[in-house]
């Protein structure tokens, strides 16, 4: 079941980074060619490259959480051995989990707000569109952390 659920959102996570990252790379250059050749430029393709970089982040936190190639600063589990550092690993996990559903909770709490402003990003996009990367990365990166913990304590991690 843990092996499914970490497939499944490694392949979108897959999926959506590809296509962030080749629409941030033709909208980049379409607008250094509308500068370069036509001395125009659209401050809303800049904004939206903006966005798209904390899309990219996110999505590329959740894919290196789920393959455990996030980067750690961790000195106590390095040193620590045996079923102590089992322990150690667990516990980790899951105060980064939770600590990443709050920071989802809170998000969540921006976003609504964002809805009830009706806030526009770009000058058309609505703001809340853009922005709920914060709550569903978060919610994402707090199920990698979960279900890290939950496979090192089945002993199925990958």
């Amino acid at each position: 079941m843990l092996n499914k659920l970490r497939s499944f959102i490694e392949k979108i996570a897959t999926v959506l980074a590809v296509i962030l990252m080749l629409s941030l790379a033709v909208l980049s250059f379409v607008q250094v060619m509308l500068r370069n050749l036509f001395s125009l430029g659209f401050n809303a393709v800049e904004e939206l490259m903006r966005n798209g970089v904390l899309w990219i982040a996110f999505v590329g936190a959740v894919l290196t959480t789920l393959r455990g190639k996030h980067i750690a600063i961790d000195i106590l589990p390095r040193l620590a051995r045996g079923r102590f550092k089992a322990i150690l690993d667990g516990l980790i996990n899951l105060a980064v989990a939770v600590i990443c559903l709050v920071l989802s909770w809170f998000a969540l709490q921006f976003v609504l707000l964002e809805i009830r402003m009706k806030a526009v990003i770009a000058g058309f996009c609505p703001a809340w569109i853009i922005e709920s990367i914060l709550p569903l990365g978060f919610l994402l990166l707090a199920t990698a952390f979960l279900i890290r913990l939950f496979e090192k304590n089945t002993g199925d991690a990958v």
